[in-house]
């Protein structure tokens, strides 16, 4: 007779993740009136409009825009 073994083996592993939030820069200063101006991804989060109703005023000149070193709009 024939006996058959089992053999079990357990692998444990660890991982550890160093999340750091940097301090976020100051909102940049629009140049025309010098009110705050905030990325397009923000106002669509906010605003809950999609990118293309946002953008639509900011191509038209109705509203604020400049682009900025750090990406905002």
């Amino acid at each position: 007779m024939v006996r058959k073994r089992r053999v079990e083996i357990v692998v444990e592993t660890g991982q550890v993740v160093t999340i750091r939030k940097s301090v976020p820069a100051p909102a940049p200063l629009c140049g025309l009136c010098s009110e705050l101006l905030i990325p397009a991804e923000v106002a669509v989060a906010v605003t809950g409009l999609s990118s293309r109703t946002i953008h639509h005023p900011v191509e038209a000149g109705e509203v604020h825009f400049e682009e900025t070193p750090a990406g905002f709009s």
